[in-house]
């Protein structure tokens, strides 16, 4: 017969495994000498080596010891399905764990500083974004609700992957007065291959826009877009009735965006 630490030594466990399975009833020792030393049979390293699976495997100890004394194998069968069960859930947010961290950091960096209330003509390659429903009341109320529902639906995971996200708001004219109860919806750019289920995709083009960043709160917003309508009036510009407004930053301050905010419209 071998002692406790020669037969955890043999199992390939600990003497303290040995001793929390005594305690629990689920492996005992083959004898307990009048001095408390245990000693175990080389035939049962068999069936803790079988236990010691199930635990690797991820079953509680209870469970085990329900399965090991019976030699019912459906039951073993079933409680083994529901583990591979969780092992694919498991491995399923894994992986979209693994590409919401490798989609981030393959985003280019942005070091220049923004200069606010600087309207410019910028260049822009065409993006594709997941859109959530249109707004009716504009409230802060109803912003909430549009932005839980809209990544409920996405997945908020994607709220970390660095992806463009914004705005689509319909403001012809670049107009300061309209801002406040212009209808909207919100934007996040995703992949073609990214699963967006009932949500809408929108193609924001490539091409020339009048751009001009500044604060997210609406008197600020509303200062930019006066002194956007001004440059497009200045340069002769026609643009269209879309403005898009999109987040300098990941941390959203107010009303679902940054406190840095680019307002931009295509010219035509």
């Amino acid at each position: 017969m071998l002692t406790i630490q020669n037969f955890a030594k043999l199992s390939g466990t600990t003497r303290r495994t040995l001793l929390f399975y005594d305690e629990k009833n689920l492996f005992k020792p083959k004898k307990v000498a009048d001095n408390g030393y245990r000693y175990y049979d080389y035939d049962q390293l068999y069936k803790l080596t079988f236990i010691l699976q199930l635990r690797r495997l991820g079953l509680p100890i209870a469970q085990i010891k329900a399965l090991t004394d019976t030699t019912n194998g459906d039951s073993l069968d079933t409680d083994l399905q529901s583990i591979l069960a969780e092992i694919n859930d498991q491995l399923d947010n894994l992986t979209l764990l693994k590409e919401t961290l490798t989609t981030r950091f393959k985003q280019p960096e942005t070091t220049a500083v923004p200069t606010k209330n600087l309207p410019k003509i910028v260049t822009g390659q065409a993006s594709l974004f997941c859109r959530s429903r249109q707004s009716v009341a504009c409230t802060e109320e109803e912003i909430a609700e549009i932005y839980t529902d809209f990544y409920e639906q996405l997945g908020k995971i994607n709220l970390v992957n660095q992806r463009d996200s914004g705005f689509l708001t319909q403001l012809p004219d670049s107009s300061a007065n309209g801002y406040p109860t212009a209808s909207f919806c919100i934007l996040k750019a995703v992949s073609a291959r990214t699963n967006t289920g009932d949500l809408p995709l929108i193609k924001k083009p490539a091409g020339q826009f009048v751009s001009i960043d500044t604060t997210n709160d609406t008197k600020n917003i509303c200062i930019a877009l006066q002194i956007l309508a001004e440059y497009i009036d200045d340069h002769h510009l026609q643009i269209t009735d879309q403005m898009w407004q999109m987040n300098l930053g990941e941390n959203f301050t107010s009303k679902g965006a940054s406190k840095l905010v680019r307002l931009q419209y295509q010219v035509q």
